[in-house]
């Protein structure tokens, strides 16, 4: 073992794994960090995104639209990123939300969802039916979490910066399912990032225990009856996973472990010592050196039907646009979209569309209030009023399709202007001299970028901020 380990943490690891600890330490030393992709199915396929990129990728059994790369080089900052039609994921980071398995229709919390990865796994399963909740507490993490899932095109989602005490408190049992990917000691990145190593010791492992407590003894009381709660993380000693999920059992009597069908790479979880009650199998486990992936550890909790419900002071109350605000509004929409089955919903006078400050949101039917709570993003951000004009979120140009536009400015991989709008430059295309003026979507190869103003023959890029190249 080249790399400077913990002895503490080196004695945890052979004693999990005993004689197959040498293949654990190998995979360590030997072997390139796992790394992956999970495509958009809103947006393309596994297939099509091969193609596209000319890269070799290897499906994972755990999740249709993920799969593992030998490298991912400069996808990061390839257009079709840019476009939402890809999350760059580690692949065994893929299977809490496999095994939370969200419904279209359902109600869904992902209690600390930063940066977004799991988030936008979760909303590609709901197909935007039903109602996403992503929460959480940090400040600066919730900033990456709102841009990923812009980016993503998601509609049915509200984003919340809070603690699980207070969202439980004002939402009571309201969800069908949360997902708790807790904050851990990260065992399972020392390979990717072995500055990790350094951080980690018996005592940070036991904070994090501490929290993980707290954050699961309120994600309890958000799940309806029958409901399900799925717990991870992505470190691989016993006290921050079976044993937190000991102690969670031991204080809810009224939830269970319910078993994780076995797929190719799983392992089994593992017995503890002092809860042989506790039939731990029915958890999962990544290894590195038996799957595609750094490391995680997943449970699935179910709460019992005959549990009593819980009150929620969470009714709707929202505001409609002002007749000012659903004026500007309606001339946005007249001058810049089309009634195609995209945009029925966020048609002017819709229901769905209410306003927060100077936002305009488009709000699922299921949406309770959330008047009280931080709140970062309350539905799908379909623009800005500033001075008497609409000004267009990204979030709308994500979640629209070319046809959904009257104005529509395509670039294809090569062409120079595209590098110009991504740059956040004025562009100069002799297309523009012929188009008139106002809002154009910008795409390319067919897939939304973001917005831009046609004036004069130039276009102003209103690709945001932290989108831009270099």
């Amino acid at each position: 073992m080249k790399k400077n380990y913990p002895p503490e943490y080196i004695q945890i690891i052979n004693r999990l794994l005993k004689d197959h600890a040498p293949l654990f330490w190998a995979a360590l030393e030997d072997c390139s960090p796992a790394v992956g992709l999970r495509i958009n199915p809103a947006k393309t396929s596994l297939v099509e995104l091969q193609k596209d990129l000319l890269v070799e990728i290897e499906p994972l059994p755990w999740t249709a639209h993920g799969a593992a790369l030998q490298e991912t080089g400069d996808l990061g900052k390839h257009p079709y990123h840019t476009a939402g039609l890809y999350y760059i994921q580690e692949p065994s980071a893929m299977v809490p939300v496999a095994v939370l398995d969200p419904q279209p229709g359902e109600r869904v919390l992902d209690l600390c969802a930063a940066p977004g990865g799991k988030t936008t796994q979760i909303q590609s399963r709901m197909k935007n039916e039903g109602l996403l909740i992503a929460n959480d507490a940090n400040p600066r993490r919730v900033q990456a979490l709102s841009k990923n899932l812009e980016r993503w095109g998601a509609r049915n989602i509200s984003v919340l910066c809070e603690t699980p005490r207070r969202i439980s408190k004002h939402l009571g049992d309201f969800f069908d399912r949360v997902l708790v990917d807790a904050p851990c000691s990260g065992e399972g990145t020392f390979r990717s990032d072995p500055g990790e190593i350094k951080k980690w010791s018996p005592e940070f492992s036991r904070r994090c225990c501490r929290i993980q407590d707290e954050i699961l003894w309120f994600a309890a009381k958000m799940v309806r009856p029958g409901g399900v709660l799925v717990y991870s993380t992505c470190t691989f000693n016993q006290d921050e996973n079976e044993g937190t999920i000991a102690r969670f059992l031991g204080k809810n009597l009224d939830f269970r472990i319910d078993p994780i069908e076995p797929v190719q790479g799983y392992s089994k979880g593992i017995q503890l010592e002092n809860a042989p009650s506790i039939d731990f199998t029915g958890a999962v486990r990544i290894w590195p050196h038996l799957s595609q992936g750094e490391g995680h550890f997943a449970a699935r909790l179910r709460k019992s039907e005959s549990s009593p419900r819980l009150p929620s002071s969470a009714i709707q109350d929202f505001s409609l646009p002002n007749p000012e605000n659903q004026r500007i509004y309606s001339h946005f929409f007249g001058n810049t979209l089309k009634h195609t089955p995209s945009t029925e919903e966020i048609l002017p006078g819709s229901r769905k569309l209410k306003s927060f400050g100077n936002r305009l949101y488009w709000i699922p039917d299921e949406m309770p209030s959330l008047k009280g709570l931080n709140i970062r993003h309350w539905g799908w951000w379909l623009g800005t009023i500033q001075a008497d004009k609409f000004l267009p979120s990204p979030a709308l140009a994500s979640a629209l399709h070319p046809e959904d536009a009257q104005l529509v400015l395509e670039f294809s991989l090569e062409d120079p202007h595209l590098l110009t709008y991504l740059r956040g430059s004025p562009v100069s295309d002799s297309r523009l001299e012929d188009m008139p003026e106002g809002w154009a979507l910008v795409t390319c190869s067919g897939y939304p970028l973001g917005w831009g103003a046609v004036h004069r023959g130039r276009m102003k890029s209103y690709i945001p901020r932290w989108l831009r190249s270099n």
